[in-house]
Parts: C-alpha cells; sequence; structure tokens
C-alpha cells in the first residue's frame, strides 16, 4: 500500500477517463453539466481532478449508467438528495467490493479444492 506521500494527487482528464473507461469529451460535457464536478485548472485552463472530484465523476456515472437516470434526473437527485445519493452510491461500492472479495475466495478455493495432494506433502 502507497504512502499518502507517495499516492498521486491529482489526475489529468486522460487519466480519469481512462480510470473510469468513458471518453474525456464525456467528461467535459458532465463538468458543464454538474457543478459537483469541478476539477482545479492550471494558468493554461488544463484540467487537474483530485481523488474527490474523481468519486463525484463516479457518482454521476453511477447515476447515470446504473441508474439509467437522464442528465436531468441525475441533477435533480444530486439537487434535492445528495446526502441520500451518496450514501446509496456508497453502498453500492461496497457491496461491489465484497463481491469481487466473494470471487476471488471462490476462485481460490476451487483452486485449492483442484490440487492434488501427493504422500510426500503429507
Amino acid at each position: 500500500m502507497k504512502n499518502v506521500s507517495e499516492e498521486k494527487r491529482y489526475y489529468n482528464i486522460s487519466e480519469v477517463a481512462e480510470k473510469l473507461g468513458i471518453e474525456a469529451s464525456t467528461l467535459r460535457y458532465w463538468e458543464s453539466q454538474f457543478p459537483t464536478i469541478s476539477p482545479r485548472r492550471n494558468d493554461n485552463k488544463k484540467r487537474f481532478y483530485t481523488e474527490e472530484d474523481i468519486e463525484n465523476v463516479r457518482m454521476v456515472q453511477y447515476l447515470l449508467k446504473q441508474r439509467n437516470l437522464t442528465i436531468k434526473g441525475a441533477k435533480l437527485a444530486l439537487e434535492e438528495n445528495k446526502g441520500q445519493v451518496e450514501r446509496l452510491y456508497e453502498a453500492v461500492r461496497r457491496l461491489e467490493s465484497i463481491r469481487d472479495e466473494v470471487r476471488k475466495l471462490k476462485a481460490e478455493f476451487g483452486t485449492a479444492l483442484k490440487k492434488t495432494i501427493t504422500i510426500e506433502e503429507l
């Protein structure tokens, strides 16, 4: 695990787009539509996203892609019940993490069952 000092603090738009599996143009569009997505900009107007910015993008992505809301619906949900949306989003992320861990354990357990034990190993 990386130390806080070793972790990257800022990501450019192409890194964020790749990390989230979306196009940079989609990210720029969402930025224009959702005030919660507001990356810092340098003097050359180049965007730099923090981890908090990336989490806000993920929340918008969740609303649009998993919940199948329209842009208007997602904006309304964030304006009226941002706290509830954040809690729901966090619950979904935790469940996905648990699912991934269970899949990993299942794969490891399956591999252990297939292993043949020889007399020398006993």
